[in-house]
């Protein structure tokens, strides 16, 4: 049989043909053509050699998808529709070979599951995977899919994410093996080419040297010692926000608390890591450089399920995501600028708290030469790292905190009870009208809060690692080869009866203080685990701790009622809750 791929002269020397577009499908779906029963050719003499001796052609006409691809590749936006369309004609030629396969039995078959059959999981459909047997395009959250799937097939099953497989592994002896065994399993590839895919250089996406050289810049500034010097800027933030509920009445329903929420954790983190006030608060929510802010998130929402190279031929060729990367660019560079002009001795001054000073004094003074050194030799940052760098840490660092706050709000009103001992330990320990940052640690009760939050609807669905190397996990006994992704579910263990003596279904706040004060650490760990955990979780604790305690003392949520106050999954780049209504009234 004959793969038929005919080279064509296209006007963009970019398009690919046929066969290139074949074997990158071929690719993605980890298969390989039997060169020994296919006949792969671009030669048309050889193609008609094989015809005679009785080769049979599969798959449509190779101009035809050609004139597709180069029209979709040509295009100055790609549309659903035309995605879709070279979708339908890839789908096309890959069936041709499944069936051919079948056809003649040959032994190699096409088949979506790892080797390691024994794990058992729902049987995937054609690059959908399990999307659309999960629920998870209609709607379904992945902590909902996680725990029905648990319920189904127990702690180790495969899912398949359209052509990412995956195995999510909910044991909590096999969880610790794999975060001990740190030089095994590395940063999920996942997640690095998905946000690699538009920010290449984003702290996140890394790994090896790039890593450390970045890491040795950035992660030092997320320490609580260094962070807490940002209280006042917290409080009088969140004073803002106060001051705008101050105007509405105390039976109003506030049914737009997500979008306050992530208005808050913007404009301080924008405040805290660049100096640079966003005026989400009280200015426009829709201001150029948010809303650009807002389009990098829904692309990474909308393009998660995706195989790569649509990713990266969106990130190429659409017309959207090359203006917001411009707006990006202008802002952020407008920043640099600013912290340049700066002088030498203030910079090197506020660097020891500043994410922007730190970022401007690693610059590189001579880029060219940097880059022909080894990665293990380079020192300092591009402007294009920096850049990247700056983009990936506003996103990731307003997202997960202003959801986590969001999910206060709303399990507090549903609690009235827990509201008031926060607001009797706020007296107790005489911190009335005035906070400050002193007061903090004695709120223990306020920590027990936060704590239950986080484990009760964590903002983020799970962490993912990737094997450098073949396992066998210790307690299942299943294999794993290099190569293979492992999910861990947060919510699935936050909620597992095995490991909390009281009842994990309920929000029960006083847990942290007594039965399940010393709970097994991997039963629990909102920011992830290991040495690729979250490195802005300090910060993320210091903001809500500080927010909640602030507003606690001024005002009390209410519940809006079971139309508008329901919660619910809303699955997005975190996990939010779906229905949030809840009634403001000031304390007097």
């Amino acid at each position: 049989m004959v793969l038929a791929c005919r080279e064509y002269d296209l006007p963009n020397s970019k398009s690919p043909n046929i066969r290139a577009f074949t074997e990158g499908i071929l690719s993605e779906l980890d298969l390989t053509i039997n060169e020994n029963v296919y006949i792969v050719t671009d030669n048309e003499p050889k193609m008609k050699a094989a015809f005679r001796d009785g080769a049979k052609r599969i798959g449509c006409s190779a101009h035809y998808v050609n004139k597709i691809i180069e029209h979709s590749l040509t295009s100055s936006d790609i549309g659903c529709d035309l995605i879709q369309q070279t979708f339908n004609q890839v789908k096309t030629i890959v069936t041709h070979i499944r069936q051919t396969h079948i056809r003649t039995k040959l032994s190699h078959s096409i088949n979506l599951f790892s080797k390691t059959s024994s794990v058992p999981g729902l049987p995937p459909q054609f690059l959908f995977g399990n999307l659309l047997q999960t629920g998870l395009l209609k709607g379904t959250s992945l902590p909902q899919i996680y725990t029905s799937l648990r319920n189904h097939f127990g702690d180790i099953y495969q899912l398949q994410f359209g052509l990412v497989h995956a195995f999510i592994i909910g044991n909590i002896d096999d969880i610790q093996h794999i975060f001990y065994h740190r030089h095994i399993y590395d940063q999920g590839d996942w997640a690095v080419e998905l946000v690699g895919a538009l920010f290449p250089n984003g702290l996140i996406t890394l790994k090896g040297a790039k890593h450390k050289r970045h890491a040795a810049v950035t992660m030092p500034l997320f320490r609580r010692a260094k962070i807490i010097s940002n209280f006042d800027l917290i409080i009088d933030c969140t004073e803002k926000l106060l001051n705008n509920w101050r105007t509405f009445s105390n039976e109003h329903i506030h049914c737009n608390i997500v979008q306050q929420c992530q208005n808050l954790l913007l404009q301080i983190f924008g405040l805290i890591a660049f100096d640079y006030d966003l005026e989400t608060i009280n200015g426009s929510n829709t201001n150029e450089f948010t809303q650009t802010l807002r389009n990098f998130i829904n692309t990474v929402e909308l393009t998660a399920f995706l195989p790569r190279f649509i990713l990266r031929i969106y990130a190429i060729l659409s017309s959207q995501y090359r203006r917001d990367r411009a707006t990006a660019e202008r802002y952020l560079y407008r920043m640099i600028e600013q912290e340049l002009n700066e002088t030498a001795e203030s910079r090197a001054l506020r660097k020891k708290t500043s994410l922007i000073a730190s970022l401007v004094d690693s610059l590189q003074t001579d880029e060219i030469a940097e880059a022909k050194k080894s990665e293990e030799e380079k020192k300092g940052l591009s402007r294009k790292e920096v850049l990247d760098e700056m983009l990936m840490f506003l996103i990731a660092g307003f997202e997960t905190t202003s959801t986590a706050l969001a999910w206060s709000i709303h399990l507090l009103s549903k609690h009235p009870q827990v509201q008031q001992k926060i607001k009797a330990e706020l007296i107790n320990d005489n911190v009335n009208q005035i906070l400050i940052v002193d007061h903090l640690d004695s709120l223990v009760y306020l920590d027990c809060v936060i704590k239950e939050v986080l484990r009760f609807s964590p903002p983020a669905d799970g962490t993912a690692r990737t094997l450098t190397a073949d396992d066998r996990l210790p307690n299942s006994g299943v294999q794993l080869y290099k190569g293979d992704q492992v999910i861990i579910p947060l919510a699935i263990l936050a909620r597992d009866s095995r490991y909390w003596k009281v009842d994990p279904e309920l929000f029960y706040p006083e847990r942290f203080l007594d039965e399940d004060k010393n709970h097994h650490p991997y039963a629990f760990f909102p920011f992830g685990a290991g040495h690729r955990q979250c490195i802005g979780q300090d910060l993320a604790r210091f903001e809500l701790k500080v927010i909640l305690a602030k507003l606690m003392q001024h005002v009390t949520f209410g519940d809006g009622g079971p139309e508008v106050n329901a919660g619910g999954h809303l699955q997005k780049l975190t996990i939010m809750p779906k229905h949030v209504g809840v009634t403001i009234k000031f304390d007097a």
